[in-house]
């Protein structure tokens, strides 16, 4: 094995609040118009807002998704009657793309990293927004990666053949040569269609939704017993 590639949400950070596209700062800037978020209302304005972040889209930069989170805010506040004021919708949107304390980072990332980096060419491959670079800049986990690739640059996501076609460009790998780890099922599978060894990461305090039949891991020290295997 020459190259590990990692997925990032589930594998490497996980949301605070529980929910991958919940501003961390909700609850400071909506106050009581937050408890809203709780009811069948919000969920049916949800899923007609939430295509303005749709990860398989092409996404510039920050600036580009700061715009795009400012249209998904704009929907939510139509269709829930908040009345924000145009300021808290700014301060929302800048949230979303500014505030870093939005995930978690799973303590054994920066440590196994350091030690992998060592051995191993690192990838990182996820669906995500331009936001998570500079979030895993913040963090001090983007330099251990030789290269990484988003779906927002490529206006795809996983398991589409482009994304891991893109990564094993970048690192300049043969698909034998890589081991892919990922939580969800369909993008683990997408991985060996193309050619790839794969490990689901189900970590206890984040759960994927479905278990494989392959190869499964609960942390990063548990993934190298199995490499070193």
């Amino acid at each position: 094995m020459k190259h590990l590639i990692f997925d990032c949400g589930g594998v490497l950070v996980w949301p605070r609040l529980g929910e991958w596209n919940m501003p961390f700062g909700i609850f400071d800037i909506l106050g009581p118009r937050a408890r809203d978020m709780y009811s069948a209302k919000y969920i049916i304005a949800y899923r007609q807002a939430v295509g303005y972040l749709d990860e398989g889209q092409l996404v510039a930069n920050v600036e580009a998704e700061r715009l795009l989170r400012r249209q998904y805010i704009e929907t939510l506040n139509s269709l829930m009657d908040w009345q924000m004021t145009p300021g808290e919708i700014v301060r929302l949107a800048d949230d979303f793309t500014d505030n870093a304390h939005r995930y978690g980072v799973f303590d054994d990332v920066a440590p196994w990293l350091n030690r992998w980096k060592q051995s191993y060419r690192l990838g990182m491959l996820s669906d995500a927004m331009p936001s998570i670079l500079n979030f895993m800049d913040q963090w001090g986990i983007l330099s251990p990666f030789d290269a990484t690739v988003i779906s927002t640059q490529l206006g795809v996501t996983k398991p589409s053949p482009r994304m891991y076609e893109a990564i094993l460009q970048k690192l300049n790998a043969d698909p034998g040569d890589c081991l892919f780890v990922d939580d969800r099922v369909s993008n683990l599978r997408g991985a060996v269609a193309t050619g790839m060894k794969a490990v689901q990461m189900a970590r206890s305090a984040f759960l994927p939704q479905d278990i494989w039949d392959g190869p499964v891991v609960a942390d990063f020290e548990a993934l190298n017993k199995l490499i070193e295997a």
